[in-house]
């Protein structure tokens, strides 16, 4: 007998929802196997013990490295939802510069726990609810474990700086790099905003060569690539310098690219010839008119930005000629020297230079020369990090390792509190969240128990990295906690549990631990919430 329609329609209705929901779950677990594919790639380079990742490009360049965001910006990623990790990484790079592996690690760790929680029936929504509730609590858990912090006490800050940059290739020259970031940092504080400090007013530029112990910080500007021309016997060295910035060409102009010029004689020729000279000496007229002796010109595409005529002419003058400066050096070197860029001769007048001590020609100790600006106006406030290196590969890890040292300092200036390192937080958030869990009842609890349970991935990472059995540090790391040890933590130096991890000065900014909990758990909610992936036409 066949079935009437109605029931026959009833069934169809139900295989649709039935394919849909499977449909639902296998896009929920394909993106969540993504993520935790990326979350993988990088866990084992946490920690002062973690890997280094070699990377190659395209172009056959290679990278080595174990900074979590270099890491995967490198990474040639196509799932949409590894990217959100990727992004999540940056965002930590940008707001606490340090925590970059830990933010992806902790991610990966809760978007397992999710699986866990899904195969156990618990709605999606459910579960991001429950771990935003987690997160309010962790939050509050961890200022229990907040040292105050004073900018004035340079060694609390140095101690914070290096255990940042104890997990870097350049851990072994923390000691010196550490001091010469919180100086950095701190001499650009501004009094007006003491809870915030502007990164880009502190340049970092590379020389190969030496090593990374010639690495310097300079008050005024330093430029490796650009020198003082010696045409004509231009001077190498100016006292009391009066400084312009020109955005135009110190060449004669030149015609249109479809135009041309044709010449029959000599006379015609000689005409010319005059002509430039006279255009070029009225330029030279006006620069010395406004009292310039040092002269930063600016790159140009169009034509030479200076030529030999005019080199020459300028040095009878004695003012100093630095060619080919870069674009987006300009805003820097307008901070720095409190000048006005000047993108036509008519306008160089002497309000829009800027002043400088001493403008001279350096040579470092392996002979090799760089351009160096000091005695720079007191409001100013800005610096440059000459970082030195014997190859590249070394040299740009000491650049990101820098950057990372400011971004952490700044961290502190933001918001001024330390918490120990070493797996200790993560403990004692766990433990914390696990007492909440026992309060709350049904599927609530259950989420914020899997959330305590992720929490721990810090730890064991940190211990299997460094070749400890994890489980047996972990449970050992858990028990001094319940013994209200809340500072004990994994020691890197003789590979122990330490009562008190901050006697071996290892600590951090909170607002890292703060940052990476918070963008995880958004990352992970997000995550959760799709439940369909639509491939746009267009």
């Amino acid at each position: 007998m066949s079935q009437p329609p109605q029931a026959s329609q009833q069934q169809q209705q139900k295989a649709n929802t039935f394919n849909k929901s499977e449909k639902t779950k296998d896009i929920r677990l394909t993106n969540i196997q993504a993520a935790k594919a990326v979350s993988d790639a990088v866990r084992t380079s946490l920690g002062p013990r973690g890997m280094d990742k070699m990377i190659q490009d395209a172009k056959g360049q290679v990278l080595i490295t174990n900074d979590g965001a270099t890491i995967l910006k490198q990474m040639d990623l196509v799932h949409p939802t590894a990217k959100m990790l990727v992004e999540i990484s940056h965002a930590q790079d940008v707001e606490a510069g340090d925590g970059t592996t830990s933010v992806v690690v902790f991610a990966g760790a809760l978007l397992k726990s999710c699986e866990v929680l899904l195969e156990k029936g618990i709605h999606p929504t459910t579960i991001s609810e429950g771990f935003q509730f987690a997160l309010e609590n962790a939050l509050e858990a961890l200022d229990e474990l907040k040292k105050p912090v004073d900018l004035d006490n340079k060694q609390q800050l140095i101690e914070c700086v290096q255990t940042a940059l104890s997990s870097k290739v350049v851990s072994s020259n923390s000691a010196q790099l550490a001091p010469l970031a919180v100086d950095a940092v701190l001499r650009i504080v501004d009094p007006l905003k003491p809870n915030n400090v502007d990164l880009k007013d502190i340049k970092i530029v590379k020389k190969l060569g030496g090593t990374i112990d010639d690495t310097k910080l300079v008050e005024g500007i330093v430029f490796s690539n650009q020198k003082a021309s010696q045409t004509a016997g231009g001077p190498q060295k100016i006292e009391n310098a009066k400084v312009a910035l020109l955005q135009f060409c110190l060449s004669a102009p030149k015609t249109d690219v479809e135009n041309s010029i044709a010449i029959k004689d000599y006379t015609e020729m000689d005409k010319i010839l005059k002509e430039e000279r006279k255009y070029i000496i009225d330029l030279v007229k006006k620069i010395v008119a406004s009292g310039a002796n040092v002269l930063l010109i600016q790159k140009s595409i169009l034509r030479d930005a200076v030529n030999d005529l005019s080199l020459h002419f300028l040095a009878k003058k004695g003012i100093m000629v630095v060619k080919d400066i870069e674009r987006e050096d300009v805003e820097f070197i307008s901070k720095t020297l409190c000048l006005v860029p000047v993108a036509h001769i008519d306008q160089l007048t002497p309000e829009k230079l800027g002043t400088a001590g001493l403008v001279e020609t350096v040579f470092l100790n392996d002979e090799s020369k760089v351009l160096r600006i000091t005695g720079v106006p007191a409001q100013s406030k800005a610096l440059t990090i000459l970082v030195r290196g014997s190859n590249q590969l070394v040299l740009d890890e000491a650049d990101r390792s820098i950057h990372d040292a400011l971004c952490v300092v700044r961290s502190l200036v933001k918001s001024k509190g330390l918490i120990p390192g070493g797996g200790a937080p993560e403990i004692h958030l766990s433990l914390k969240l696990t007492q909440k869990a026992n309060t709350l009842t049904g599927a609530r609890s259950m989420c914020v128990r899997a959330f305590a349970e992720a929490l721990e991935v810090i730890p064991y990472t940190l211990a299997e990295n460094a070749g400890l059995n994890p489980i047996n540090v972990v449970t050992e790391l858990r028990n001094r906690h319940l013994k209200s040890q809340k500072f004990a933590g994994i020691g890197m130096k003789k590979n122990n549990i330490v009562d008190d991890i901050t006697t071996e000065q290892v600590v951090q900014p909170i607002l890292v631990t703060r940052s990476a909990l918070s963008l995880a758990t958004e990352c992970v909610r997000m995550i959760l919430k799709i439940d369909d992936l639509v491939i746009s036409a267009r």
